[in-house]
């Protein structure tokens, strides 16, 4: 085999240097990107249930809770946001997760909703589930507050809390 000429070598060189200066440029959109995705998720992940990028979800037996509209719906929407964080499921999948696992009247609630409204982003989907479900305000404490009114003295008003 012959050997190159310094035409030959010179074009080689030229070649590798455009292909040096494009991975540079590779490598430097790459740390931009790294750099974006791990402020927006702040140190150590997000807290709020987004997917982790620093470690593998763990994926344990967790069954889903199920949700049928008889009770406060407070207990449901904690376990849901305790599931959602444990297996890591993304923001965009949550409300779909909790609608498949309701039942009787809250699932004929959620039809509705969607039906008149789409579907709603997480935190107004818990917001509207607590508003047709949660407790009448007149069980709340912050009503019993409002309701008490003084009739007597100061301490008498003051020891009823």
């Amino acid at each position: 085999m012959a050997e190159p000429s310094n035409a030959d070598i010179a074009k080689m060189i030229e070649s590798l240097t455009g292909t040096i200066a494009s991975l540079q440029s590779d490598i430097v959109t790459l740390k931009k990107d790294k750099e974006k995705s791990s402020s927006s998720s702040g140190p150590g992940g997000s807290a709020d249930g987004q997917h982790h990028n620093d470690r593998p979800p763990r994926f344990q037996k967790m069954d889903f809770p199920r949700y049928d509209g008889t009770t406060d719906p407070l207990i449901f929407v904690n376990r849901c946001e305790s599931y959602f964080h444990q297996q890591r499921i993304m923001e965009e999948e949550k409300v779909w997760m909790a609608s498949y696992n309701l039942e009787d009247v809250a699932q004929l609630w959620y039809i509705q909703l969607q039906e008149d409204e789409g579907t709603p982003r997480w935190s107004c989907f818990k917001d509207l589930l607590h508003l047709h479900f949660g407790p009448p305000l007149r069980s709340a404490p912050l009503y019993e507050l409002v309701e008490c009114r003084r009739m007597g003295s100061v301490e008498e008003y003051q020891n009823r809390f």
